[in-house]
This record gives structure tokens, C-alpha cells and sequence, in this order.
């Protein structure tokens, strides 16, 4: 159920990515970031709600379980079952939740040091967003696919431009990236350093 729900969150925010900022102009720019800003809270709300609701059916699959009611009250501490749940469902997004917050800090806080030389005031919120969906160990694969495609646009720019200081933004790139991995993520899953990586 995350891969739906975060899936339609990022192709729902790329979709307003490409119509909001041209309804914003620069006066209320502040309110466009604003907009972002309750996007993020609002998905993080939205998919711990979905990881306790899983967490819940797996309580109601072992409870009606012969073998794994055992492991569940009275015959066991439910702090087996809360430990299993944190594990096996809040603990990919609780990791990529915080680099996402790193991610989200250490953009604005550089961006500001540079007056916004970096992004444009909501691009954090892109990286940040698309960090936390793509969750654990999802995010490194994200940061990977987000600088070789840059770099492979940015080498193809400049070879038809002929101008190797042409400055590329990553605007458009941020949300289509965590899309990608995604839906690659199943066969990325396979992979060895996919299983040393994953919790």
C-alpha cells in the first residue's frame, strides 16, 4: 500500500510543480513554499497513519494465527509484537524521514548562505518529500539516480551548448527521480546491496 499512495503523492506534486509556480508570481512566492511545507507535513502524517494501520492488520493476521498467536498477549509481551512492527514497517521510513529532514535543513540553510543561488524557495521541499517516500534503503538509490542523471543532462547541455559553465536546475528532476525509483524499486529489491543495506 505505500508504493500506491506514495506514488500518487509524487506524481500529484510534480503535476502541481508545473502549474503552481506560474500562478505564484514573486509577491507570494512565501505562500507557494508555505503550500509545500503543509504538503510535507501532510504526507508524513499520511503514511505513518498507513504504517499503523498495517502494523494493526498484522496483529489481526497472527492473532487469528494457530502457531502466531502465541507470539502476541497473553502468551507473550506485546513488546515482541511492537518491536517486530517498528522493524519490519516504521523503520525504512523513520530512517529516510530523517535524512529527509537533513536533506530539507541543510538545502535552506545553504541556499540562504548563497541567496538562493542553489534552488528556488520550494525545491527543499521536492528533495525532502521525494527522500521520505522513496524510504529505506530506496533514498540512496534516489541520491544516485538524482546526480547521474543530472550529470548526464548537464554533459549533454553543454556539449550541444558548447559552454561548460551553463548552470542546470534541478526543479523538474526531483520528484520525476523518486518516481523512477519507485517503480524500479521491486527490481532494485533483488539486488545484494539492496538485502546489506535494508534493515
Amino acid at each position: 500500500m505505500p508504493f500506491y499512495l506514495s506514488l500518487t503523492i509524487l506524481i500529484l506534486t510534480f503535476g502541481a510543480s508545473l502549474f503552481w509556480r506560474r500562478s505564484f508570481d514573486n509577491l507570494r512566492i512565501t505562500n507557494l513554499v508555505r503550500i509545500y511545507e503543509y504538503i510535507f507535513l501532510i504526507v508524513i502524517v499520511l503514511i505513518f497513519i498507513l504504517l499503523f494501520y498495517q502494523s494493526w492488520q498484522q496483529y489481526q493476521f497472527w492473532s487469528q494465527n494457530e502457531v502466531s498467536q502465541y507470539l502476541l498477549p497473553p502468551h507473550q509481551s506485546i513488546n515482541y509484537f511492537i518491536f517486530y512492527a517498528i522493524a519490519r514497517f516504521f523503520a525504512p521510513y523513520l530512517i529516510s524521514l530523517a535524512v529527509a529532514i537533513l536533506f530539507l535543513f541543510s538545502a535552506k540553510a545553504l541556499n540562504k548562505k548563497y541567496q538562493e543561488r542553489f534552488f528556488k524557495p520550494e525545491e527543499p521541499y521536492f528533495g525532502a518529500l521525494a527522500i521520505f517516500l522513496v524510504s529505506h534503503p530506496g533514498w540512496i538509490f534516489y541520491a544516485i539516480a538524482v546526480i547521474l542523471i543530472y550529470l548526464l543532462v548537464h554533459i549533454l547541455l553543454s556539449l550541444v551548448a558548447c559552454r561548460l559553465s551553463l548552470r542546470l536546475s534541478l526543479y523538474h528532476l526531483w520528484i520525476p527521480a523518486a518516481i523512477f525509483v519507485i517503480i524500479i524499486q521491486r527490481w532494485l529489491e533483488l539486488l545484494p546491496l539492496w538485502s546489506l543495506l535494508k534493515i
